[in-house]
């Protein structure tokens, strides 16, 4: 599952933005994808409802169907609870100073602020109603199903879809600690050691669960951001070395920066063949 549109505040750029954002996806993440030792998974990847009809959109979907790839858009918006939208006070100000800071980083303000004060995750039952039809629609049943998380401008090792998928599914989620970050400016890798859990993990759903809004976000409980899932699953920590966080713009991406308090020490360049670049 990767969200390509509709994460944080704000959620949309601008059309400038979204074609650089799917060239990065095209030239990070899908490149890792494409590399994966077990290519048998559906790359569902979720937009919002204005992303419907545009060309880029489109353009997308042609790539990848061009590639062979198994996919699906949703355009419900994210199907899990974003932790940058809440309805207390200072959630809102930082929301808020989040937006100030965009809009005088970019001198435009044609975004508006009034996303700061939405609770978009009001609608998230109902949004995740949708996307769940639609995704059983197309693909049918399962008794069983994998979610594996990640973003539009990350990458997984060429061995990670394959490590994910030979694990039983009595455990609850797969989480990776430890793993490296790649600066898209310059072709800088370093190792990435978070102190808290990083967004890269897999919830095991029961297929009677997953398509069932209801029951899927009971499941989740109360999940909040990635950093909870230790704290809500029973987990089993993955390899290390199996992802990598990629900083792209970060100015104008929502994006890790390379000078994080997370980042270790410098690697070979070469570790990144192995993430299919």
């Amino acid at each position: 599952m990767i969200p390509l549109t509709g994460v944080g505040i704000p959620g949309f750029r601008g059309d400038d933005w979204y074609r650089e954002r799917i060239e990065i996806f095209k030239q990070t993440t899908l490149k890792s994808l494409l590399n994966q030792e077990n290519r048998n998974f559906i790359l569902w990847i979720t937009c919002r409802p204005e992303e419907m009809i545009k060309m880029e959109t489109f353009n997308l979907g042609s790539y990848l169907r061009s590639l062979g790839v198994k996919y699906m858009f949703t355009f419900n918006s994210l199907p899990y609870w974003d932790d940058k939208f809440s309805h207390d006070p200072w959630s809102r100000l930082k929301n808020l100073a989040r937006m100030i800071r965009w809009g005088w980083r970019n001198r435009t303000w044609k975004l508006g602020l009034g996303q700061v004060f939405v609770d978009k995750n009001k609608t998230l039952a109902w949004r995740l109603r949708q996307s769940l039809k639609s995704l059983q629609d197309r693909f049918g049943y399962a008794d069983w199903v994998y979610l594996t998380r990640l973003d539009s401008d990350d990458m997984f090792h060429k061995s990670a879809v394959r490590e994910i998928q030979e694990q039983e599914p009595h455990i609850e989620a797969l989480v990776y600690k430890n793993g490296y970050i790649f600066n898209g400016s310059n072709g800088d890798v370093a190792e990435y050691v978070p102190k808290t859990n990083p967004p890269f993990h897999t919830i095991i759903f029961p297929g009677d669960i997953f398509f069932d809004a209801k029951k899927h976000l009971n499941y989740y409980g109360d999940f909040r951001s990635h950093e909870d899932i230790p704290n809500l699953f029973k987990v089993k920590t993955m390899s290390d070395g199996r992802y990598c966080v990629g900083i792209n713009n970060p100015y104008l991406h929502i994006s890790t920066l390379w000078n994080h308090p997370y980042r270790g020490k410098v690697v070979s360049t070469n570790t990144m063949k192995d993430f299919g670049l």
